[in-house]
């Protein structure tokens, strides 16, 4: 793609980075913005090597601009929350309206964490969490020392516990 055509692009990307910055970020403004000059970054690299036969390019986008700036939280140490599809299917949330409402967004997140963490066996949670810091399923598997079929049917129930959750 030549750079003219790029900058219109990107620029209707902005709402997408914008609202996965600010999910990731739990009401920290500052990193919000940190979140989304990642995001930005994975979406022109993201336009570059987009293949419309695997999918929509929002969702494209979406998962790039999400994948980098989690992986920005684990290199500079910040706090990395559980992947939305995990929470997601339990908790409905509207979109934000302003910072009163992201902090009771992000309140209301870290409630329906702490619920789903106390429904969680011992082995779950310790999944979970290896998850997390394992960057996904074959990383869980060899911080749990574990299979990773044993992992992803942990990561499974999670799943159902996380749909049950009404906060």
């Amino acid at each position: 793609m030549d750079g003219g055509a790029d900058v219109p692009q990107v620029a209707s990307f902005m709402p997408i980075v914008a609202q996965e910055a600010r999910k990731l970020a739990y009401g920290n403004r500052f990193t919000a913005d940190d979140l989304a000059q990642e995001g930005i970054v994975a979406a022109i690299s993201a336009l570059e090597s987009y293949d419309p036969e695997r999918g929509s390019v929002n969702g494209y986008i979406r998962a790039c601009a999400r994948n980098r700036m989690i992986s920005y939280l684990r290199r500079n140490g910040r706090e990395t929350p559980v992947d939305d599809s995990v929470i997601d299917a339990g908790i409905k949330g509207g979109g934000c309206a302003g910072p009163a409402l992201e902090r009771e967004e992000a309140i209301d997140r870290r409630e329906a964490l702490c619920a789903l963490i106390a429904r969680l066996s011992p082995f779950e949670a310790g999944v979970l969490d290896a998850y997390l810091r394992g960057g996904g399923i074959s990383g869980a598997a060899r911080i749990t020392k574990c299979e990773r079929k044993k992992v992803d049917n942990a990561l499974q129930r999670i799943r159902n516990k996380a749909r049950g959750l009404r906060v």
